[in-house]
């Protein structure tokens, strides 16, 4: 009961100083927007710098050349850290929001109050702790991943993902894919080989791009060996979203549908409470 008291009198002082929790979720969302413009600098630089170099493998018998590959600067820990704080800034401002549902219906948060984020629909019906109005209730309910069949899709499901993961487990790994490459192969007698296209992939062990072989003879060292495509940056970590999605485009329509779809809606509610 005193707890709950010196939540509402915090929450009245708050009030007083002229800073509201809606005030408080747009300025996260901001921060988000802010964080992944320096997460997408930082890709930038790190991709810019070339990571990866192209190894040649002659195999034993001599006539078969298997080009792969490598990563030769992992992707640094700081990328892993901006992810987490994006992530991180926009769940927050959810919980923010439903901090002032509950406020505009006149009633106290709690220490649990918080959006809910579920993708099963739940027995006892969905709810707020402290209590926000009935058509606070059904715009939350609006968002809900339970709604869609693809729940595991839901924008606001895959942001609750990184939060807990970043909150509870480690930093986000992030892996280096390259996508649509292809070796190019100049012979001593101005010919070329192409080939080697390699599908959408994590650069690791396994990044060979083709295996060439050169019947009637051993294969020569002069040989120019360049590859084109495109490199990103993607999660390493297994969850609700595409293994060969760029993070920053994940990033990007997270922070979209939070800042275009829900904030606009529950504004709108706190406008007419």
């Amino acid at each position: 009961m005193l707890a709950n008291k010196a939540l509402a009198e915090r929450a009245r002082y708050r009030q007083s100083c002229g800073v509201t929790s809606a005030q408080g979720a747009r300025a996260k969302i901001a921060r988000a927007l802010e964080l992944l413009l320096q997460l997408d600098d930082e890709l930038h630089n790190y991709l810019d710098a070339d990571p990866i170099r192209l190894q040649q493998e002659i195999q034993p018998d001599g006539e078969t050349l298997v080009i792969a590959l490598r990563v030769t600067d992992p992707a640094p820990l700081n990328l892993g850290l901006l992810v987490g704080e994006i992530a991180h800034q926009m769940r927050s401002a959810l919980d923010h929001l439903a901090y002032a549902l509950v406020l505009a219906a006149g009633n106290t948060p709690t220490r649990r109050t918080a959006f809910p984020v579920l993708t099963t629909r739940p027995a006892g019906g969905l709810r707020i702790e402290g209590g926000v109005s009935p058509a606070a209730m059904a715009a939350v309910e609006e968002f809900q991943p339970y709604q869609r069949t693809d729940a595991a899709a839901h924008p606001l499901h895959r942001l609750t993902e990184l939060w807990n993961i970043d909150k509870h487990r480690h930093l986000h790994l992030t892996a280096l894919f390259a996508t649509g490459t292809q070796v190019f192969i100049s012979m001593p007698d101005g010919s070329a080989m192409v080939g080697g296209q390699l599908q959408t992939t994590a650069v690791g062990d396994d990044g060979v791009l083709g295996v060439f072989r050169f019947e009637g003879g051993e294969i020569h060292p002069d040989l120019e060996v360049t590859a084109s495509g495109s490199n990103f940056i993607a999660l390493g970590d297994q969850g609700p979203w595409p293994h060969d999605q760029p993070v920053q485009l994940l990033l990007e329509e997270l922070h979209q549908y939070v800042a275009q779809v829900v904030l606009p809606r529950v504004e709108g509610l706190l406008r007419t409470s």
